[in-house]
């Protein structure tokens, strides 16, 4: 039984490793994207590859994951991303929608669908659907569902707020709990 479980760990590791370095390979190939060179041809090493066709400012691809990472300020694959599955925060990391499980430290991103378990708390740009918890949870748009914090703040509430502050700008403000529907 200790070998089964050993072997388990060891290939739970490896495709975590593999998952992360697909990923990040699929940012960066050289051959493949276009080069900036930022030291204006003084140095030949210090080229960039970015991946053609990314749609944004920065060249990055956008993707859909079933499973996303963020540790400390950084997203894998990238922050143009979105995680529709599990999303496992260490630190803090933006994605550009969540949907599904978000757990961990602190949570940023675009529009979110789903339970958000965060120790100290959640943010979203956009509309949010669903449970939240954290220490602080904000919702710049919409808020459908449950907030569960010391503070909870959203532009629309539309759904239950329980926390020490529960602010909605376009309807109320009440401590303890909140409720619109």
């Amino acid at each position: 039984m200790q070998e089964g479980f050993t072997i388990m760990k060891k290939a739970a590791v490896f495709s975590s490793v593999a998952l992360a370095a697909s990923a990040l390979f699929a940012q960066f190939r050289p051959g493949e994207g276009v080069a900036n060179d930022h030291a204006a041809g003084a140095n030949e090493r210090d080229v960039v590859f970015v991946q053609r066709g990314g749609g944004n400012p920065y060249g990055y691809r956008s993707y859909d994951m079933a499973i996303g990472l963020t540790f400390l300020p950084w997203a894998v694959p990238n922050f143009e991303s979105s995680v529709k599955g599990l999303r496992l925060n260490l630190g803090w990391g933006h994605y550009a929608d969540s949907y599904g499980i978000d757990v961990g430290t602190f949570s940023s991103s675009g529009d979110f669908g789903g339970i958000a378990a965060n120790v100290f708390g959640n943010a979203v740009d956009g509309d949010a659907a669903g449970l939240q918890v954290g220490l602080v949870n904000i919702v710049g748009g919409r808020s459908a569902g449950l907030q569960i914090g010391l503070v909870n703040y959203t532009s629309r509430l539309c759904g239950v707020q329980i926390g020490l502050l529960n602010i909605s700008t376009e309807q109320w403000t009440l401590p303890i709990i909140n409720a619109a529907f």
